[in-house]
């Protein structure tokens, strides 16, 4: 049984159906009950995060949180500045958000590249782009490496470069680069290569990465079969990988994957803690 009120955890989702992962995540990580709320719009939520700030005297509130989730980085942003939009004074909770994953993701793996290979100075590039892709680059830019970032067409350049500008500050060149073609040139100089696509597409096939004489860690965040990068089976956490001229160190999205869960559940712990 848990000593005093219970800690409450509010998921607003701007999608129909709250992904299941976030709620174990959050139960895993000490919230006793969860508030799940689909569809929701951000005008929606200072009505939502008012039912949370009201309910509860204010030596209370630590034990209660919100956690936005959703899959368009733009809606999210809105509906954390509603959420805040609805605190006062003394009377706030804490608030984490989540697009796709791709906080917990990237935070996890770029933790692991940098015990694996020093980052300050180090030439990267991460492919495919996404919410996790941006996020990836953005911790390593503000990790001190110089980041080059493939996206899909010149849109996604736009939002993926002001999302990093705005959350790291720190600028990324980016390049459009699809599915199918050459890396090669890309590839040159790289230390780290990260690939952030969508489960179940290589990206990076082995005949582009095996004779990368300047590589140093190669990194797929897709837990999924086949994975990112062709030779990469997803158990690897810094396991020796041939790259032909030289031997590099691979991290594949199964063990990130087993540090993400470590990453979220923290995460969701210090929220009734603040």
């Amino acid at each position: 049984m848990t000593s005093g009120p219970l800690t409450i955890l509010i998921h607003l989702d701007h999608n129909p159906h709250p992904r299941v992962f976030d709620q174990i995540m959050s139960l895993d990580g000490g919230a006793d009950q969860i508030l799940t709320h689909g569809d929701v719009d951000p005008q929606d939520v200072p009505l939502l995060v008012s039912g949370a700030l009201y309910s509860r005297p204010r030596e209370e509130l630590s034990r209660t949180a919100i956690l936005i989730t959703g899959t368009n980085d733009r809606v999210i942003d809105e509906m954390v500045r509603q959420a805040r939009r609805a605190f006062f004074g003394p009377y706030r909770v804490s608030l984490m958000s989540e697009c796709k994953g791709g906080n917990a993701v990237a935070g996890a793996a770029v933790a692991r590249i940098g015990q694996l290979f020093d980052l300050e100075g180090a030439q990267a590039l991460v492919i495919a782009g996404g919410p996790a892709g941006a996020r990836v680059a953005g911790l390593m830019a503000w990790a001190g490496a110089e980041v080059t970032l493939t996206v899909f067409d010149e849109d996604e350049a736009i939002d993926r470069s002001e999302f990093i500008e705005a959350t790291f500050e720190r600028s990324v060149p980016t390049v459009v680069w699809k599915s199918g073609e050459p890396l090669e040139e890309l590839l040159s100089g790289r230390e780290v290569v990260v690939t952030t696509g969508p489960p179940g597409l290589t990206l990076l096939p082995r005949a582009a990465w095996g004779y990368a004489p300047s590589l140093q860690v190669l990194v797929d965040v897709s837990g999924a079969d086949p994975a990112g990068i062709e030779g990469l089976t997803g158990e690897e956490d810094g396991d020796p990988v041939d790259a032909g001229l030289s031997v590099a160190r691979g991290l594949g999205g199964l063990a990130i994957s087993r540090h993400k869960i470590r990453v979220h559940r923290e995460a969701v712990a210090r929220l009734f803690k603040s």
